[in-house]
């Protein structure tokens, strides 16, 4: 019997920010804390990149793509998860013809990390309540 491969998860969603506000948002570490977790720098590709969401719940990855300003890919993989189960996560920032901006989420490798659909489907629970947060916050700092 075939099993259907778990699908990756594809969020995007629009700010009234310049793409530069809304990539600073992604990807500066305390831009990153107002509406996600403590983060590491973004280095360059092959360096490590660090999310700490506190009390031991780590995640940790390797940057494997980098275009700054437009997009950032960085393994994903929680750090106590036994088995580990390394996902790739890929933001891509748009510019928007009204002077806004699109963040697009994909998180994907579930099949090759050996993640089944619940484990995929709290991702996106996660994240879509994150992004909203994102959202919403970058609405802030556009009336400011």
């Amino acid at each position: 019997m075939d099993v259907a491969p778990v699908a990756p998860i594809r969020l995007v969603i629009r700010a009234p920010v310049p793409a530069e506000v809304a990539w600073a948002y992604v990807t500066d570490p305390d831009r990153v804390e107002e509406w996600f977790t403590a983060a590491s720098p973004v280095g360059a590709v092959g360096e490590s990149y660090v999310l700490d969401f506190g009390e031991g719940s780590v995640v940790q990855g390797t940057i494997v793509e980098l275009e700054p300003g437009r997009r950032f890919a960085h393994h994903w993989a929680w750090l106590d998860a036994e088995p580990r189960q390394e996902t790739l996560v890929t933001w891509i920032v748009r510019p928007l013809d009204d002077g806004g901006s699109e963040i697009e989420l994909v998180h994907e490798g579930w099949d090759e990390a050996g993640a089944d659909d619940a484990i995929r489907d709290d991702h996106e629970a996660y994240w879509s309540g994150y992004l909203d947060d994102l959202r919403d916050l970058l609405g802030d700092v556009a009336t400011t």
